[in-house]
């Protein structure tokens, strides 16, 4: 029997890890107020946004698919991204999002793998296969889960829904991480949770997994376009936080005001 050595961890010198914290790409949310909020959205790490308002949730990952694309002097990646989505796929909604930057839609819809996932065991097939697509373009830097808890949410067996949501995740993380890409997911809001702000649906794996972590809540009946967005997380910048986000509607999309 072979016994397996486990590897050792570099030391790194301050100095050396900064120079890695600078030179890491950010890419805009489309909207100045949560670039503030979060420090933009950086390569290698990863992002949860929740609630209950799934027009937001899908104009926000719908914006970031496009941005993913933007050249780097306008704040994009300048890079290829994967799309997965639990419900439906409409390419017109990232055809809209991709007129509201500027882009040609067809330059996006080149430059983007797509998938849907239709229960939570193909879930876990398509996070497989991602890996494999990852492993083989390496042009890739941003990887976008819309919809994450959908099938936790509608499970009648919750732990086997944790753990096979827990293992799709670790396998999204793990290639991104070696890989340096930004994972994005969306998720519901646990309505029943106590407190003024809901805790995401899918457990404590989510708020141990992911880096950073945003609430999104319509602001008032009063403004439906505006949005309170609350840092929950964030490794670097202290939380609870909160700034309001002004959206533009698009059809039955809501995009960030830069249209």
């Amino acid at each position: 029997m072979q016994h397996i050595q486990p590897s050792l961890m570099q030391m790194q010198s301050a100095f050396d890890h900064f120079n890695e914290h600078r030179n890491t790409l950010k890419m805009t949310t489309g909207s100045a107020e949560l670039d503030s909020l979060i420090d933009s959205i950086q390569e290698g790490q990863f992002y949860l946004f929740y609630g209950k308002n799934k027009a937001i949730l899908d104009g926000l990952v719908h914006g970031f698919l496009v941005n993913c694309m933007l050249p780097a002097r306008e704040h994009g990646f300048e890079s290829m991204a994967v799309y997965v989505d639990n419900v439906v796929l409409n390419p017109e909604k990232i055809a809209i999002a991709a007129k509201c930057a500027g882009i040609e839609p067809k330059i996006v819809f080149k430059n983007l793998f797509v998938q849907i996932a239709h229960n939570q065991q193909h879930q876990l097939v398509v996070a497989k296969q991602i890996s494999e697509l990852v492993e083989s373009k390496k042009d890739i830097k941003l990887l976008v889960v819309n919809n994450l808890t959908k099938f936790f949410k509608e499970s009648k067996n919750k732990n086997y829904s944790a753990n096979t949501l827990k293992e799709a995740l670790g396998i999204l993380c793990r290639i991104c991480a070696r890989n340096k890409i930004a994972l994005v997911c969306t998720g519901d809001a646990n309505v029943t949770s106590r407190g003024i702000i809901p805790r995401p649906i899918g457990g404590t794996f989510l708020k141990h997994t992911l880096n950073v972590i945003v609430h999104l809540r319509e602001a008032s009946f009063f403004h439906p376009l505006a949005f309170k967005a609350t840092l929950i997380k964030h490794q670097y910048v202290k939380s609870p936080r909160s700034v309001l986000v002004n959206t533009t509607k698009m059809g039955h999309m809501l995009l960030f005001d830069r249209c």
